[in-house]
């Protein structure tokens, strides 16, 4: 009598050619500069989303930083226009300034809110590309190549932007 069991069978084929992908993916940087840290090496597991690469964060951060405060001051000068423009216009009206003081005030306000408009577009900016700088893969997969002489030892190396 023959005892039965399950188990898995394994079959072995040989074969010779080269493999392709069934999807191949290339991702880059929107953004130029010093690549902060490499998470991804040949071979290694790549999961869909961030983390593959952060890109020269810091940069970026203190860029935004800077677009909030040069916006700030936009705003508080927008402020001081629009005082500025109420009071020379009751100036005006009681016949105590020229009507070109008043020309002249409403045209600093006009300047100053576009001046905000223009800072609040570099905020904007700044903030896309800090944003940018983390490297997101859109598909789960395993890391073929890197270009550019990126190496996830060293910090420091430099990613262009296509």
């Amino acid at each position: 009598m023959v005892t039965v069991t399950h188990g898995p069978i394994t079959q072995a084929v040989t074969a010779t050619g080269t493999l392709k992908p069934v999807q191949n993916v290339q991702v880059g940087s929107q953004v130029s500069g010093n690549i902060q840290k490499l998470f991804v090496d040949f071979n290694s597991i790549v999961k869909a989303g961030p983390g593959g690469c952060t890109d020269r964060s810091v940069v970026f951060q203190a860029n935004v930083n800077q677009a909030e405060g040069d916006l700030a001051n936009a705003q508080a000068a927008l402020e001081l226009a629009r005082l500025n423009e109420a009071r020379t216009q009751a100036l005006v009206a009681k016949q105590n300034s020229a009507q070109s003081d008043l020309d002249q005030a409403m045209a600093n306000l006009h300047q100053a809110e576009a001046n905000v408009k223009i800072k609040e577009g570099a905020l904007e900016k700044a903030k896309a590309d800090l944003d940018h700088c983390t490297i997101i893969s859109p598909i789960d997969g395993i890391g073929h190549s890197r270009k550019r002489g990126c190496r996830p030892d060293r910090g420091g190396e430099s990613a262009g932007a296509r």
